[in-house]
């Protein structure tokens, strides 16, 4: 009896821990998106940067981004443990061909390095397109930030859902 009960406990357990790890705690909802993120983690449609054009459409983040997010140089950089994505939207989607590849079935880490209204090194960018929508997610680690943070935020971008607009 006991030994049922500890495996009853240890399933029980397993099972919260794959909800959590699949975000399934905490819900952001944006035009024609859904993205399930774990607890602890942040979801908003603050702000990030001063850019209007594309669209920003979400923020995920490992930590609570400051209020106002970039800094007085209009730039943004993830603390040194932290990660964080941020999806922007071309609204109309601009037809340029084959720029705009088709959601990867999984997202992986792309190349860091520096980008334009961003701070420090350590930003990469991956295009798609998904519902006939054109979008960029740019994805920033910090510099102490661990693998498993990065493998749950690319997870969490992995079961996002995107509908066509409406």
């Amino acid at each position: 009896m006991a030994r049922q009960i500890t495996i009853g406990v240890v399933l029980l357990l397993a099972v919260a821990a794959s909800a959590s790890a699949a975000g399934g705690a905490r819900v952001f909802r944006g035009p024609g998106i859904v993205l399930r993120y774990p607890d602890g983690w942040y979801a908003t449609n603050e702000p990030l940067n001063g850019i209007t054009d594309p669209v920003q459409r979400f923020v995920l983040s490992s930590y609570r981004v400051p209020a106002g997010g970039a800094d007085a140089n209009a730039t943004y950089a993830p603390p040194p443990r932290g990660v964080i994505a941020q999806l922007v939207e071309e609204v109309p989607p601009i037809n340029n061909g084959g720029v705009w590849p088709p959601r990867p079935h999984r997202f992986s880490l792309p190349r860091l390095g520096r980008m334009e209204t961003f701070g420090g090194n350590r930003w990469g960018e991956t295009l798609f397109r998904d519902q006939r929508r054109h979008f960029y997610i740019f994805i920033g680690v910090g510099r102490r930030a661990s693998s498993a943070q990065v493998a749950l935020m690319l997870r969490t971008l992995d079961a996002m859902t995107i509908n066509a607009r409406r």
